[in-house]
């Protein structure tokens, strides 16, 4: 017996009633065949939908030849039973879907580019094209797409001749198809065969919103959300740009003025720093040398930073390209070290000393022969791991 894709009669019904004509156990879960159902299984990209069969919680719904199998976490006792469908989360998955079709039947009609895979996961839609598509190309397809929703251009569904979908349809369906072909028909917009479930006009999609693209596997992956979900993105925003607005003391036409204005003045003072570290660093580091007799250097710095030490570091080995040194520095975040010699000094590898310190310090890191870094969490053991280190490198 076939399982009734009630789905397809009527997109907006939210319960039905039907009977048992399958049901089996396996591994804890519950498998259920009705004479007709109104849960969409997964396919073409578009989850399966969820809700309940009295008062069971579905977990999964598949398609398995001409029938509907619908997992559950209990047993059907009843013969004939009652489904509710989760209406929220189905109008959102229809409204994406549609989007989708908006967007990509868009893309084709301007630029002639080819969907090569769509997906729905939550609130993004992300489409795969077979090539490259820019910025300018894509906000072009989505300013296209919104003008198509609010003309609210009703969707057809129809069976043409396979004569017509090669004529018409945007991309052709798989070889050897089963016949009638399902073909959703928006219009001047799109013509593609298409399995799942849609919102029957444009304007109910109510919005699109391109989020991100990047480049992928030779083409272009770009991620949209469409209705509800576009919506509930676009409130996020606007709440951290009015954030942003309160924090900067601007409206939001002035933020990237401000932004740019704050990283010139925090490249202006990084600047300062460094030259700031260096007044107070170099003559650190002459005397440090001169201590060391020119070989190697421990030296500790307590409650500094990890840039202070990288600095000195620097300046170290730029100044001999001889010495090795072994450098930390105890704040609250924990030890900090830093292991090694001026890259040219090919003589030296610091590799096996800092292993054994970074162990000794509950630690991790890592690096070149020349150089390596790394956090530890006990501070106990400083000194014993830098006097562990120099032992080993004087071997």
């Amino acid at each position: 017996m076939t399982t009734r894709k009630l789905y397809y009669e009527d997109l907006y019904a939210r319960e039905f009633d039907a009977e048992v004509i399958d049901q089996y156990e396996h591994d804890g879960k519950f498998y259920v065949t009705l004479n007709q159902t109104l849960f969409y299984p997964s396919g073409g990209g578009q989850p399966y939908d969820t809700g309940t069969i009295d008062d069971i919680e579905i977990l999964e719904v598949m398609e398995k030849g001409e029938n509907i199998i619908h997992v559950l976490k209990q047993e059907l006792t009843n013969k004939n039973v009652h489904g509710i469908l989760n209406w929220d989360r189905r109008f959102e998955l229809m409204q994406q879907h549609l989007g989708e079709h908006i967007f990509a039947g868009m893309l084709y009609n301007l630029h002639g580019l080819h969907t090569a895979r769509m997906r729905i996961e939550g609130d993004n839609v992300s489409i795969d094209l077979d090539t490259p598509a820019n910025e300018s190309i894509i906000f072009e397809a989505e300013a296209a797409a919104n003008e198509a929703i609010w003309k609210n251009i009703p969707v057809e569904i129809i069976y043409p001749t396979m004569d017509e979908v090669k004529a018409l349809a945007r991309k052709l369906p798989p070889a050897n198809p089963v016949m009638p072909i399902r073909i959703v028909n928006i219009p001047g917009v799109d013509y593609v065969p298409c399995c799942g479930v849609h919102v029957s006009s444009t304007g109910q999609v109510g919005l699109i919103k391109i989020t991100s693209y990047e480049n992928h596997k030779g083409g272009t992956r770009i991620y949209l959300k469409s209705g509800r979900a576009a919506y509930r993105w676009v409130a996020s925003v606007q709440n951290e740009v009015r954030k942003a607005e309160a924090e900067l003391v601007c409206g939001y036409e002035g933020i990237n003025e401000k932004i740019l204005n704050l990283k010139s003045q925090l490249h202006d003072q990084k600047l300062y720093n460094e030259k700031t570290l260096e007044r107070f660093l170099k003559p650190l580091a002459k005397k440090l040398i001169t201590d060391s007799n020119n070989k190697i250097i421990k030296h500790v710095m307590k409650d500094s930073s990890q840039d202070e030490i990288k600095h000195l570091f620097k300046l170290i080995t730029e100044l001999n390209h001889d010495v090795i040194a072994l450098l930390a520095c105890e704040n609250s975040e924990g030890v900090f070290i830093m292991f090694g010699t001026n890259k040219n000094n090919k003589a030296v590898d610091v590799r096996l000393a800092f292993k054994k310190a970074i162990t000794m310090l509950d630690g991790k890191g890592g690096g070149s022969s020349f150089s390596a870094q790394g956090w530890g969490k006990n501070s106990q053991t400083l000194n014993d791991a830098l006097d562990e280190a120099e032992k080993l490198l004087v071997k």
